[in-house]
C-alpha cells in the first residue's frame, strides 16, 4: 500500500477552495446588499476602473524599474568587458617581453 494518501495536492487544492469561496461570498455579499440594480452597476463599474488604474499605475512602474535595472545591468558588462580585455591585454604583454624569464627566482 501506498503512504501518499495524495497530501502533496491538498495544498494546492485548499488554496484553490479557499479562493473560490472567498470569491462566491464576495459575490454573494455585492449582490445581497440593499441597493437597486444601476446603483450596483454603477459600484461594480466604479471598482473596475479603479482597479484597473491600479494595476496600469503597477505595470508602468514595473516597466520603469525594468528599464533602470536594464541599463544598469548593460553599464556592468560594459565595465565587466572592458576589465577583462585589460587584464587580458596586459598578459599578453606580460608574455611577449620577458619569454624566457623563469618562474622561480631560487638563486641562493
Amino acid at each position: 500500500m501506498s503512504d501518499n494518501n495524495g497530501q502533496g495536492d491538498s495544498g494546492f487544492v485548499n488554496t484553490f477552495v479557499f479562493i473560490a469561496g472567498f470569491l462566491l461570498g464576495a459575490g454573494a455579499a455585492i449582490m445581497l446588499t440593499p441597493e437597486s440594480g444601476s446603483q450596483l452597476r454603477h459600484r461594480i463599474s466604479r471598482g473596475a476602473r479603479t482597479a484597473q488604474d491600479e494595476f496600469s499605475e503597477m505595470a508602468a512602474q514595473t516597466k520603469e524599474a525594468m528599464q533602470a535595472w536594464s541599463e544598469e545591468a548593460k553599464e556592468s558588462m560594459k565595465h565587466a568587458a572592458t576589465r577583462v580585455n585589460s587584464a587580458m591585454d596586459t598578459t599578453k604583454q606580460a608574455v611577449k617581453t620577458s619569454p624566457t624569464a623563469p618562474f622561480n627566482d631560487q638563486d641562493s
